[in-house]
């Protein structure tokens, strides 16, 4: 074993690192628009970091690589199912929310629909975001427990969930972005210490090691390009990683909260255009270090019995890299966490501070607001944090299943209420609430959530459906009972549709100055 006092040292070193930049963002954070929206300040690489830091949890960083070990290539590819949407959301997106110039994606949905769409999408945007914290927060430590046992994983798991909170709240949304480039620049390098240790376990070099990886499949497998949608294949992770990210890029607070740091619309734009290669950076990481697992535990080592699959990358690190080394690369996991975290609690106090507390306390002034949005960091914090410490009493058991069961059923719906409201300038608001029902009803059907399904419907068989299709048809569900409802509804008003669909924006010139 390969671990040592220098290793703490090393990760401590990472959280005060982490902890100074909260403090030197405090000074600017003076207002709710520097909090929420950092006063558009933010360079274009450091967002497109922050955007790429957000999407890549501690738990893909782990469980992925495992996933490659033991089933190959292939579920390394997921990253280049998102590319195409984020294409889309520079070209689209970015333009349009910055045009509308909302501090949250649900007061667009206030503005274009009624105030009953902004609570449903903030609220269950921030009940994901609580119980996804706690999740991202425990999966690590208790994966790490497995890898070292002497780990007291209450306090680890309190550790990094303060140093995450504290700066996090002192320097708002800044500080984020800016952790977050950090915590990129400190995943990218750990993930490529652990590649450099695999390949070279090979004795005859890299090229034995390739040569294990296709002798076992690893690579290009007969399904990697196969055209029947029912098996994982290129197309199948293209297809479903589109679908499924849509509402992550037009209607989840975390991601679309980015938009509007940038000084202009080019530099939005740019952020997400660097998150290509970032993506495709990924995908090198992902396949990378599973196949190094694979080649270092075939030629220098065995694995132990049992062990669990989302262990093995930190029992890799621990046992086998050496002193110093090992700690960065356990930082880069904290990095992986603190990077999600961050970036919800942040997302959550926007949420909490601009959808809740301004509806139910307009008349409160900005210094009151900021007051809140910092407290309600620490509060929600402090309940992931709780959340994550009784998982790890407990287990999870099927507490995060029911979260995600709720807010998985809105996500789909949601994301097509958002594009109704962007693209079909003669749908009002009736008839997006029929639209929004009916997709609600598809998805229960099709994915029958805490057996919904089966207590209402006599006989009912969960139908076999691809899993990419079930978003797909969520969502045009929505979109196109929404659209059909319209014939009978009648128009929105105009103040509905000027200045809040694509086609009233488009030649529209991006103002400036941005507001809370």
């Amino acid at each position: 074993m390969n671990w040592h006092w220098l290793n703490w040292i090393v990760i401590l070193l990472y959280f005060i690192g982490m902890f100074m930049v909260g403090v030197y963002f405090s000074k600017r954070a003076n207002s709710t628009e520097d909090y929420f929206k950092a006063g558009g300040r933010v360079p274009a690489w450091v967002t497109a970091c922050s955007i790429y830091a957000t999407a890549l949890s501690s738990i893909s960083f782990i469980a992925i690589p495992a996933s490659v070990f033991s089933k190959g290539w292939l579920l390394g590819m997921a990253p280049l199912g998102i590319i195409p949407i984020v294409w889309v959301a520079a070209v689209v997106f970015v333009p349009f929310f910055r045009r509308v110039n909302v501090t949250t994606a649900y007061e667009y949905l206030g503005k274009r629909f009624d105030n009953k769409f902004r609570l449903i999408g903030s609220l269950a945007f921030i009940l994901f975001h609580v119980v996804r914290m706690a999740i991202v927060l425990y999966l690590p430590t208790l994966a790490l427990q497995q890898a070292l046992p002497s780990l007291n994983p209450v306090i680890l798991t309190i550790g990094v969930a303060i140093f995450c909170v504290a700066y996090t709240s002192m320097g708002g949304i800044e500080a984020v972005l800016w952790s977050d480039a950090i915590q990129t620049i400190v995943l990218l390098l750990g993930a490529l210490l652990i590649i450099i240790a695999g390949f070279t376990a090979a004795p005859e070099g890299v090229a034995q090691g390739f040569k294990s990886l296709s002798d076992n499949g690893m690579l290009l497998n007969g399904d990697f390009f196969s055209l029947d949608l029912a098996k994982i294949s290129i197309w199948t992770m293209l297809i479903g990683g589109f679908v499924n990210s849509i509402y992550s890029y037009v209607g989840s607070q975390d991601i679309v909260q980015r938009y509007n740091t940038t000084k202009n619309e080019e530099e939005a734009k740019k952020s997400l255009f660097m998150n290509i290669p970032l993506l495709c950076t990924s995908i090198f990481i992902f396949v990378g270090m599973g196949s190094a697992l694979f080649i270092f535990f075939k030629f220098k080592a065995q694995l132990p019995v049992g062990i669990n699959g989302n262990a093995i990358l930190p029992y890799f690190v621990i046992q086998y890299i050496p002193t110093g080394i090992s700690g960065l690369v356990l930082a880069a996991i904290f990095a992986a966490a603190q990077s999600t975290v961050s970036s919800s609690l942040n997302s959550v106090s926007t949420c909490m501070t601009a959808d809740i507390l301004e509806h139910l306390r307009p008349d409160m002034n900005d210094k009151q607001k900021l007051s809140f949005a910092k407290g309600s960091s620490w509060v929600v914090g402090i309940l992931s944090t709780i959340l994550a410490v009784h998982f790890l009493y407990a287990g999870q058991g099927d507490m995060f299943l029911y979260f995600q069961a709720i807010t998985g059923l809105l996500g789909g719906p949601i994301a097509g209420v958002f594009l109704v409201g962007m693209f079909f300038d003669k749908v009002n608001t009736k008839a997006v609430w029929i639209g929004f029902m009916v997709s609600i009803l598809i998805a229960i059907y099709l994915t029958n959530p805490m057996n919904i399904a089966s207590n209402v419907i006599p006989g009912y068989v969960k139908p076999q459906i691809f899993e990419f299709m079930i978003s797909f048809l969520i969502i045009a569900g929505s979109v196109v009972t929404s659209v059909l409802a319209s014939f009978v509804t009648g128009k929105p008003n105009s103040e509905q549709i000027e200045g809040l669909t694509y086609s009233s924006i488009k030649n529209m010139k991006e103002d400036s100055k941005l507001s809370i």
